[in-house]
């Protein structure tokens, strides 16, 4: 300030306004202080209504939780969700089988023994805050849980050997289940009565490694104990198949036209049939099971037909679930019929072939032909031939008729086998070893 009786200086001009505007900064500061100090305040209590809020929530959903029949809790997941004063809270319940004597859940590893109690776990989650999770046990009363029920415990693995999450189960017998693998490839049913079960496995797109999708499987369940079901599926690899041959002892080939092919593994084998089962130039084989250490892959429905050579034999390795889209091109052996009456050649006679080793699913499979106008066979009377046929042993029959009379004539072991060179056959309807009034079956 400027004494009493001095004149202010010209550069004090002012001064007074910036103490002034000091002391409000001052004073603004400390107001904002206070003000962030009641805001941490009132949000440090709004974080505690709400963890009282999901704390509340967890009590009362174990409260509910105690009140489901045992048989309820089992694998039992549920998420529920409740909106108050704005917050949403996001409930999640959970019922586990406990062996008291591992104190850990009854699972794939839990060995021989029965569960002996549930643990219920609540857990209640909101944006933006640590979840809650809040457990107990329930033990069973007397006669809950009948000393003469057991457990089923299944595991499903897929190529690696890796877990198989998501397959779907679900099992009949003397008592019924359901549910699906979690993430280490387990399933756990408890307090099944004991007896003998149907599980019936389900997933899209899965396949055993017999190339067949999920069926059923059969187990038994005993009184007290843990029983164990090992699945092994994977996700479907396919592949489009084309087949040729040589022509005569020369270096073309040409397309042929077949209806299976055969996929075999040290650990599994498969046929693929064409879609109709009929002779195509090209089809694809689906689904197959990928082996990591590949597939050996030949024409035919059996292992029979396996040429032993390489020159009918493709290797492949499939990776779960591949669409294959360039065709896989497989060379098989040729065979040349001929049906005559004596000089003449025959049109439009039955030609059966039958593979005699050769037997899927234990049934005997004809491939049926019609002679065409140079006798051989084929699809129609005025189709081309069809030369190609797996690697194998062949019984022939060809029927007729000749002069008004039905004819029929046999060949028998007919090797149909080398890859370099076609192999001829004529069958003569009105020879010596003709059958008069026969037909081919």
């Amino acid at each position: 300030m400027t004494p009493p009786g001095r004149k202010p200086l010209h550069g004090e001009d002012g001064f007074a306004l910036i103490e002034v505007l000091v002391s409000a900064l001052v004073l603004a500061i400390a107001a904002a202080g206070v003000l962030s100090l009641l805001q941490a305040t009132t949000r440090s209590a709004a974080a505690e209504r709400q963890h009282a809020v999901a704390y509340s929530l967890a009590q009362e959903d174990q409260a509910r939780l105690r009140s489901l029949r045992l048989s309820t809790l089992n694998r039992l997941s549920q998420e529920t969700k409740y909106t108050l004063n704005g917050t949403i809270f996001t409930v999640k319940s959970e019922g586990t089988f406990i062996n008291n004597s591992t104190r850990q859940p009854s699972s794939c590893t839990s060995g021989g023994i029965a569960a002996d109690y549930v643990r219920i776990t609540s857990t209640v989650s909101w944006t933006g805050h640590p979840s809650i999770t809040v457990q107990s046990i329930v033990s069973p009363s007397n006669g809950s849980l009948d000393p003469k029920h057991g457990t089923l415990v299944i595991t499903a693995t897929k190529v690696g050997p890796l877990p198989l999450a998501g397959l779907g189960l679900k099992g009949t017998g003397p008592g019924t289940f359901s549910g699906t693998t979690d993430s280490g490839g387990c399933a756990n049913f408890s307090d099944l009565p004991a007896g003998n079960y149907e599980v019936t496995p389900s997933g899209t797109n899965l396949v055993g490694i017999d190339g067949q999708p999920p069926h059923v499987e059969k187990i038994g369940v005993s009184e007290g104990t843990t029983s164990t079901l090992t699945l092994q599926y994977d996700y479907g690899a396919s592949i489009p198949v084309a087949f040729e041959y040589r022509v005569g002892t020369g270096s073309e080939y040409k397309p042929a036209k077949l209806d299976s092919v055969y996929t075999q593994n040290t650990s599994g084998s498969a046929a693929y049939w064409s879609p109709t089962k009929a002779r195509e130039l090209s089809f694809t084989a689906s689904p197959i099971y990928p082996f990591s250490n590949g597939d050996s892959i030949w024409a035919g429905a059996c292992s029979a037909n396996n040429p032993e050579t390489s020159t009918g034999i493709a290797t492949y390795v499939f990776h779960s679930g591949e669409v294959v889209t360039q065709p896989l091109h497989l060379k098989v052996p040729a065979l040349e019929l001929t049906v005559k009456s004596g000089s003449s050649v025959v049109s439009g006679a039955t030609i059966m072939v039958t593979d005699e080793n050769c037997k899927p699913e234990g049934k005997t499979y004809r491939r049926t032909y019609v002679s065409q106008a140079q006798g051989h066979q084929s699809s129609a009377s005025n189709g081309q031939p069809e030369y190609g046929l797996p690697y194998g042993s062949y019984e022939i029959c060809a029927s007729g008729v000749i002069s008004g009379s039905s004819r029929r004539v046999y060949a028998k072991k007919v090797s149909v086998k080398s890859y370099t060179s076609t192999k001829s056959e004529t069958l003569d309807l009105s020879g010596s070893t003709s059958e008069k009034g026969q037909a081919c079956p």
